[in-house]
């Protein structure tokens, strides 16, 4: 049976929004969009503001940080994944 677990959906990981972290450490947004240790939940608020339908996934680790539990959020796909990032870092700020 084929999983459809994320299908039409984004991964979004704090590591995207984080300050502390350079681009090649996980920071998917510019220096000046990013916010400092960004919580699961505050963008889990933002995607909700922006109609994204997110997806609360507690204790997940992204990849780059596998110690770091930190949360993973799916959202609905509207645009790329950079568009929805950026409009998630607007949201944030």
């Amino acid at each position: 049976m084929v999983s459809l677990r994320g299908r039409g959906k984004l991964r979004i990981w704090p590591a995207y929004f984080d300050i502390r972290y350079s681009r090649s450490k996980g920071r998917r947004v510019p220096r000046d969009k990013a916010v400092r240790d960004p919580k699961i939940e505050d963008i889990e608020k933002a995607a909700l503001k922006l109609g994204l339908k997110p997806i609360l996934q507690p204790g997940a680790a992204y990849s780059k940080y596998p110690w770091r539990r930190t949360g993973l959020l799916l959202v609905d796909k509207k645009g790329s994944k950079v568009e929805v990032i950026n409009m998630i870092a607007e949201e944030l700020r």
